[in-house]
Parts: structure tokens; sequence; C-alpha cells
């Protein structure tokens, strides 16, 4: 005699599944269909891989090639390419990920926002061209974000395109912002008086504001960084305070989120060695409680070692499941420093690039609907309707 299990049970034993077992699952039953694909069950599904810290991955970009890595199951992981919607040979970068998200941009300016685990994607339509403000302004500059404004659950790409002025500090900007409930590009009129920093491209999402290193006076020495951050739901600025970090010698400052916190890495140079910068050491300082300048906290260095050899650059990624450890990158390779022992090691990838962009995809069933899809079903009835009537 057949047994069936409460709606409940099967919903509590699901939530807690790898995406790929889930995507396969719909197939059981037109229940288990509609269970998997409802909005709730997606966003049960996020909560819990969030708050378990699982799921996640790291995706990388090299030329044209999209590629994967497992990071719930380190040891022995291998990078995997994937195939990816803007496939046409040109050179490919990741501007942010976001709940399974990934926005992706080519050569030609080609936006797509993309989950690699469904494969499901969309195209942006072009943003319009900024026309230089003067002849007085050159070497235009632009800066991307991506991320999720809560509050209207609307996805979001920010362009900010900055103008460099002949004179000292003299720029301009230009700040443009795509919604997926719109499925189109509007101007913003905020005044942003900060020049962002060509070391950070790409906004750093945490919560529902994007973050670069920018300076109200570029031309000026590292005292004059500033962290600023745009709200999404807002869509103003605001500066968020940054550590108060030695600054003897060439330091670099770099911006990232560690877990749920913002994140600098101060990476202190050695002189140059065979044409490039080696770090001596790097500093990882994390903002216990957003906004609050007294919270930032030292949490650990890193030093070239036997263990690990020398590197230029070195910026923390993620925590490993079990919380006690953290992956950092150099673009070439990965290290994982363990928080306990106070210790970094090489991690050993097959299959990685020799130079590599990344950043931190969590596996989920996200699909972008709302305004978008209503736009759409909208054409496909006119387009219909149009047709037949030509008959």
């Amino acid at each position: 005699m057949a047994t069936f299990l409460p709606l409940e049970i099967i919903v509590d034993i699901l939530y807690r599944l790898p995406v790929n077992d889930l995507l396969r699952y719909r197939c059981v039953s037109k229940q288990w269909r509609s269970l998997i694909d409802g909005p709730d069950f997606i966003k049960l599904h996020l909560n819990h891989s969030k708050q378990s810290n699982s799921n996640l991955a790291a995706v990388l970009f090299n030329k044209n090639d999209i590629l994967r890595i497992d990071l719930d199951s380190l040891g022995g992981a291998a990078a995997v390419k994937l195939n990816h919607p803007i496939d046409d040979g040109s050179e490919i970068f990741i501007l942010g990920s976001c709940n399974g998200l990934v926005a992706l941009l080519n050569f030609r300016e080609d936006v797509v926002f993309w989950n690699p685990s469904t494969r499901k994607y969309r195209k942006l339509p072009a943003s319009k061209d900024v026309d230089e403000p003067s002849s007085f302004y050159y070497h235009g500059f632009h800066f991307y974000g991506f991320g999720h404004d809560p509050i209207n659950d609307d996805y979001k790409l920010v362009k900010i395109t900055q103008f460099h002025g002949e004179l000292e500090d003299s720029f301009e900007s230009d700040i443009a912002v795509y919604t997926t409930k719109t499925d189109s590009w509007r101007s913003s009129k905020i005044f942003l008086p900060y020049l962002i920093d060509l070391k950070t491209p790409n906004g750093v999402l945490l919560g529902n504001a994007l973050h670069w290193v920018a300076s109200k006076q570029p031309q000026k020495s590292d005292s004059s960084e500033s962290i600023v951050a745009f709200d999404l739901v807002t869509e103003q600025y605001i500066e968020i305070p940054k550590p108060e970090y030695w600054k003897n010698g060439y330091v670099e400052m770099f911006l990232d989120v560690l877990g749920s916190s913002l994140c600098v890495t101060c990476n202190y140079f050695m002189e140059i060695i065979v044409d490039m910068f080696w770090s001596r050491r790097v500093d990882i300082w994390v903002m216990k409680e957003y906004g609050v300048k007294g919270s930032w906290n030292k949490m650990f260095t890193v030093e070239p070692s036997e263990a690990i050899g020398i590197f230029g650059y070195l910026v923390p990624f993620a925590y490993l499941k079990s919380g006690d450890q953290v992956i950092l990158h150099t673009n070439e390779r990965f290290i994982l420093y363990d928080l306990r022992r106070k210790r970094a090691k090489n991690v050993s990838i097959r299959g990685l690039p020799e130079h590599f962009g990344m950043f931190s995809c969590m596996a989920s069933l996200v699909e972008l609907n709302g305004g978008w899809d209503r736009k759409k079903k909208k054409q496909e009835r006119q387009k219909k309707d149009h047709d037949a009537k030509q008959r």
C-alpha cells in the first residue's frame, strides 16, 4: 500500500537540496514542478542557502570562457567550463552577482542577466550613449554595479560614466539605472562628487547597496580615498567610513564582502621585482556593524611564506561552509586561510586558466519575472493579433 508524505514534509526536505537535484525532481509530477517553480519555494530555498552558507560557487571569467568551481567540495575541485548566452567569441566580463544571477558584459556592451544553474537569461536593451560634457573633458570610463532592491523586488544594474578633466581633480559623472520591472534604462538625477577608483570598476554588493572605492581629491594621497555606497532602494549615495589602517609605504586598499560584512584588504607592497609589485603583507579588515567606523576589526594578516610563496596581491573571497576557513585569491590561484590555526596554504584546483576575474555566485532557482514578463507577453499577443489580421 502506497504511503504519501504531507506536503509540508516534502517542502521541508526539498528546500535543503542542491539546485541540480531540484531541477531533476521537477519531472516527478506536475505538483512537484509547480511547487519547485513557485516563488515561495524559490525564496525559501534561497534563504536557506544564505543562512547555511551552502550552494556557493566561484564563477570565473577569462577571455570568452566562464568557469564554475563548487565551493561546497573544495577538496579536489575542478573548474568546469559553462555554456553562456554571449558565446560569440568576444571577451566576456562579469559585472556582478546577486541571488544566483550573474550580469555579463561583452566588448560591444551587450549586457545579459543570467542564471547559470537554470541556464535562463535575459538580454538587456542598450543604454543610451552619454555625450562628453564638453571638450574640457576626456577619457570616459564606465563603472557598473548589479544588485537587488528588496523593497520593490526589482533587480537593478547601475552604470556610472565618469569623464576626467584636463585640470587637476576635475571630473563629471552620469548615472543610469536599469530595472527588470520596467525592462528599461533611466537617468538618475543625483550628483556624485566622487571619482571612482579604476581598481574597483564593479560595485561591491552588500545588502541593498553597491560600494566603490572613490575619492573627492583623486590627485591627492591615499588618505583621500573613501568608500561610497549607492542604495538600490532610495538610489541615493552615502559615504561609509573606512578603517584606520597603517599607511606607511606603498599600500593599496581593495573592497570586498566577506560573509555578511563589508571587507577592506590592505596590500602592502615591497619594491618592484622583475617589473612587478610583490606584497610583503596583506591585512584583512571587516566591518562588524555596517556604517559604524569603530566596528572595523583587523581580522587576520597573510604574509608570503614557504607554504604559499609570494604574491602580487591577495583578496578574500568567501568563508568555507564550516565558517572557520577563508578562501582568498590572487587572480591566478587560490589560498586557504585557517582562522583557528592562523595558517595559509595553496589550494589545488584543476582546470584553472592562467589569469582570471572572479565573483561568488550562490546556486539558486531565481527567475527574472515581473513587469518584463508581462511586457513580453503583451508584445507576443500584439504580434499574434497582427499576424492574424494579415492572413
